[in-house]
């Protein structure tokens, strides 16, 4: 049985308060997901092991947390060549797994060819140790997973902020 041609892939880490945003909301896509020819992927804070992930993929569809020079809760959906050019200018990452300097290597690997590449960056509030994210990314929560939602079933584009 082949993989769905959709993966929806929570990056950041569960103990850094905001920086864990992209898994809480894996989190509630798995239960709105359910039944849909759709895989969710709770992938962490992962290294080039991610790279089998486009195998099979048409749509491959990142939720990290990042610094995107927005206000503290807020959102975007970038392409791919869109959130490389945020990288030159203003940083991204807040960990040290750069998703940006990953789908760099995966392209110059040839694992993206043909597969549309997905990015829904949300501002950070606070980076701490907590399991809990800010008042203001947890409100910004549910607006991003409906949007996620339609993307993967619809293929809804464009730039969507909360």
């Amino acid at each position: 049985m082949g993989r769905n041609k959709t993966a929806i892939i929570g990056l950041g880490n569960y103990l850094l308060g905001d920086e864990g945003a992209g898994m809480h909301a894996v989190e509630l896509l798995r239960e709105k997901m359910y039944g849909h020819n759709v895989d969710i992927v709770d992938a962490g804070t992962p290294g080039m092991n991610l790279l089998h992930q486009f195998e099979e993929r048409e749509k491959v569809i990142f939720i990290d947390a990042g610094n995107l020079g927005l206000k503290p809760g807020e959102y975007k959906r970038f392409t791919y060549n869109q959130v490389r050019s945020l990288k030159k200018n203003k940083g991204y990452s807040l960990h040290e797994f750069d998703l940006i300097s990953f789908l760099e290597q995966a392209t110059t690997l040839k694992k993206t060819d043909g597969i549309e590449i997905v990015i829904y960056g949300i501002q950070a509030s606070e980076i701490i140790m907590s399991e809990k994210l800010s008042n203001i990314v947890q409100r910004t929560l549910e607006p991003l997973v409906i949007d996620v939602y339609n993307e993967a079933l619809f293929e809804k584009k464009g730039v969507v902020n909360a």
